[in-house]
């Protein structure tokens, strides 16, 4: 097992989700469309490539990230590109608009890598489709609906509250309800069912999102599944395993200080934080010290050096929050920041009188801190999940430093 801190792990680097990926198989096995619900850098993106390199027997798997896509055109466009690029789906898709450059365009760059062959398939047909993407779904829906009974689809959707809450924040409501709509209909049509599941998820909520634009009906079929950080122990056997395959073994001692500083095991932040112990001794086990462990966090992790990582988190606000939200999410957790320790908790009437929108703006930041990873609740009191989060917060927004 490797540490992988700059892009998605899959395969034997994934570690400590085999029941979650059980988990998630027997739910899409029994028709359920999910809607995958995780606090950022937990692992969502890992999970669903996993899913699609090891399918369960006489499934096929697309995935389609649509973090940088423009509208509901790039989103079916990608997932039309997937499925010409598939051997199964290939043949069921022709006279589709676009589909004669499409077939050049597989002869052409046969010796192209798939991922290559799917960008440039994507971009043809999403100028096909920009003027009426809808009737081109549509089409792409009676192709899929024609497939063997048995064979069976699960279309991955990454980002897609990122790719609504554009539309939303665009003046394009309307875009944004026909897009979901459009993905309800495949959802509850008759003849698809037992024929194509969907799963959906990004790195904000896309309940915070759809409730901010009043839409929340249109996607109370999903079904949800939430995806939490490691538990302590599960985080202390990675730190041990990953350490000892790198050559680099960690004492019990320093791997009960770096649970302790992180508070919350984040998968990512462990494996940011073991890469940036290596580095600072220079794969010298025997030069670790408490104190040193210590300069590693507030330095390289929570210091000017962190920013890269931990950047998201504050920029990620603009897309998950309305302006008035986001003002009240800005003053929360500048205000829970600068609590003295990780357990500390501010009472919510406190946090409270720091809304200036009123209560409505001030419970939807609230749910949308909570459920997008940022902050936790414990009876009626409030702090930061993450000591991580929390010390870069209070030296990088909140204008104070202990």
């Amino acid at each position: 097992m490797r540490n992988i801190t700059g892009q998605a792990v899959v395969g034997d680097d994934l570690y400590g989700r085999g029941y979650e990926l059980a988990d998630l198989w027997e739910r899409l096995e029994a028709g359920e469309h999910v809607l995958l619900l995780a606090p950022r850098r937990v692992g969502k993106t890992s999970l669903m490539l996993e899913l699609r390199r090891r399918p369960h027997p006489k499934w096929h798997v697309i995935y389609v990230d649509v973090e940088g896509a423009a509208d509901a055109a790039d989103l079916f466009a990608d997932i039309l590109a997937q499925l010409a690029s598939h051997p199964t789906y290939r043949r069921r898709l022709e006279n589709i608009p676009g589909w004669q450059a499409a077939k050049d365009i597989l002869a052409a760059a046969s010796n192209f890598s798939a991922k290559a062959r799917v960008g440039e398939l994507k971009v043809e047909f999403a100028s096909a489709m920009r003027t009426d993407w809808h009737r081109r779904a549509d089409q792409i829906r009676t192709r899929l609906a024609a497939t063997e009974a048995e064979e069976r689809l699960l279309v991955i959707i990454d980002e897609l509250p990122m790719l609504v809450a554009r539309l939303v924040d665009n003046e394009r409501r309307q875009d944004a309800e026909l897009l979901l709509s459009r993905l309800r209909e495949w959802r509850q049509a008759p003849d698809l069912r037992g024929r194509v599941v969907t799963l959906a998820g990004g790195s904000i909520g896309l309940e915070g999102v759809v409730q901010r634009a009043g839409l929340s009906g249109i996607i109370n079929d999903l079904v949800p599944f939430h995806l939490e950080s490691w538990s302590r122990s599960t985080a202390g056997q990675f730190l041990c395993e990953v350490s000892r395959g790198s050559g680099f073994p960690l004492g019990e001692a320093t791997v009960e200080q770096i649970l302790a500083l992180l508070h919350d095991p984040v998968p990512y932040h462990l494996q940011i934080f073991f890469q940036a112990l290596r580095d600072e001794c220079r794969g010298n086990t025997g030069s670790i010290t408490p104190a040193l462990v210590k300069r590693c966090f507030e330095q390289r992790l929570a210091g000017a050096s962190g920013t890269a990582h931990l950047d998201h988190y504050a920029t990620r606000l603009e897309l998950a929050l309305g302006k008035q939200e986001r003002l009240v999410a800005l003053a929360v957790l500048s205000r829970l920041s600068r609590l003295a320790l990780p357990k500390e908790l501010v009472p919510v009437g406190e946090l409270q009188q720091l809304s200036a929108g009123g209560q409505g703006a001030f419970r939807a930041a609230l749910r949308t801190l909570e459920a997008d990873g940022y902050i936790r609740r414990e009876g009626d009191g409030v702090s930061f999940r993450s000591n991580l989060l929390r010390r870069w917060w209070q030296k990088h927004h909140a204008g104070a430093a202990s």
